[in-house]
């Protein structure tokens, strides 16, 4: 039996949450500091790293918007052959074998395209 008590899936996932998280915001800082060795001023380079974090955040939301979009309309497509009838309607011709011979016939069994009666 071990000493220590494991770890929930839940407590994992969120460790790896923040790790990641705090790996962004040094990316930033590294980002930032860049910009102000190459001269542009610090609150400039603060201003330009939040553009950038704002850029990503409305990406990801344009996304999972045309992916919301997209997963809707599949479904409005899915009810609407769902809920529409699609069997054949009797009174349409068909293509069959009749008294005529194969031919094409209408719902009261007779033969309606042009054919030759001595082939029959």
């Amino acid at each position: 039996m071990s000493g220590h008590p494991k770890n929930s899936k839940a407590q994992r996932v969120g460790r790896f949450l923040g790790r990641a998280y705090r790996s962004l915001l040094r990316q930033e800082q590294r980002l930032r500091l860049w910009l102000v060795r190459l001269g542009i001023p610090a609150p400039g380079a603060r201003a330009l790293s939040w553009c950038l974090r704002f850029s990503v955040i409305v990406l990801l939301l344009s996304f999972s918007i045309v992916l919301t979009v997209i997963f809707c309309g599949l479904w409005l497509i899915g009810r609407g052959v769902a809920r529409s009838d699609l069997s054949w309607d009797k009174d349409h011709p068909t293509w069959r074998y009749g008294l005529s011979g194969f031919g094409l016939y209408d719902k009261y069994d007779t033969r309606i395209d042009p054919h030759d009666s001595g082939d029959s």
